[in-house]
């Protein structure tokens, strides 16, 4: 190859990784505004579980559906159903007692100062300081213009801690909304050996944006071959299915009065 093709080469994977890195820059500030309307829906998910046979077809288990409220600030999934039907009267009033002690938890953790709100992993943190991105080009979804930026673990480099070696693990695909600047798509591929899923294993998540205003997870899959300790499982997938978003008011949320 010529000098001045690997010039221009150079060039270019230069461009694309610092647009991609300036996309990234871009989607956290939107995101972290983004995060706190989207805290102010509830909605119901059902989950499908399968595993695969012989063939390699999924075979659907079982289903859940739970709906996401909000307990003492901070978000609770309550299971309200099984394989489409609604909870025997028994298992339901378990489920409003382990809610009810949820809320009596968080309220105690609340007083003693242990309460907090959120948690913020700091994903695109991670890619800036940790991977190599690439812009790779753009793509339309659900009507919407998306970048679609791939990340990979930056060679050589060796992990800190734990946290480094389990986000090192994956290689990303980004697809982030060009006016809004979110997470449009997310895919992630299992690379490494430091997590409870095995190399190929594959997470997808899907977002829209809900009342003109916040961008939910809306969609969600997980291809995945297991592994606890020395026992490996075959491969199973699991479907998220989000539904029926609807605005809450996140300071009058479930909460428990106090011991007289």
């Amino acid at each position: 190859m010529r000098p001045l093709t690997l010039l221009i080469l150079a060039a270019a994977s230069g461009w694309a990784a610092e647009e991609a890195n300036g996309i990234i820059k871009r989607l956290t500030e939107a995101q972290k505004q983004n995060d706190s309307l989207a805290g102010e829906y509830t909605y119901a998910a059902e989950t499908a579980y399968f595993t695969y046979d012989k063939a390699g077809h999924p075979n659907k288990d079982r289903s859940e559906t739970h709906d996401i409220m909000f307990v003492e600030g901070i978000s609770y999934s309550k299971l309200t159903a099984r394989n489409g039907k609604p909870l025997e009267a028994r298992e339901a009033a378990k489920e409003e007692k382990k809610l009810q002690q949820t809320a009596e938890e968080r309220r105690k953790q609340r007083q003693a100062n242990l309460f907090h709100p959120s948690v913020n992993m700091a994903s695109n943190d991670d890619l800036l300081a940790l991977f190599d991105n690439r812009l790779v080009g753009e793509e339309e979804i659900r009507g919407r213009k998306a970048w679609v930026i791939e990340s990979t673990p930056r060679p050589g480099h060796r992990p800190a801690n734990d946290h480094e070696r389990q986000v090192l693990s994956f290689r990303k695909k980004l697809w982030i909304d060009e006016s809004d600047n979110v997470l449009v798509k997310t895919l992630d591929v299992v690379i490494g050996d430091h997590i409870f899923m095995k190399p190929g294993s594959m997470v997808v998540w899907e977002f829209s944006k809900i009342g003109e205003a916040a961008w939910l997870p809306v969609a969600g899959v997980i291809d995945a071959h297991l592994q606890f300790a020395k026992f490996i499982k075959p491969y199973v997938r699991t479907e998220y299915a989000n539904s029926k978003f609807q605005k809450f008011d996140v300071k009058s949320t479930i909460t428990m009065d106090p011991p007289k």
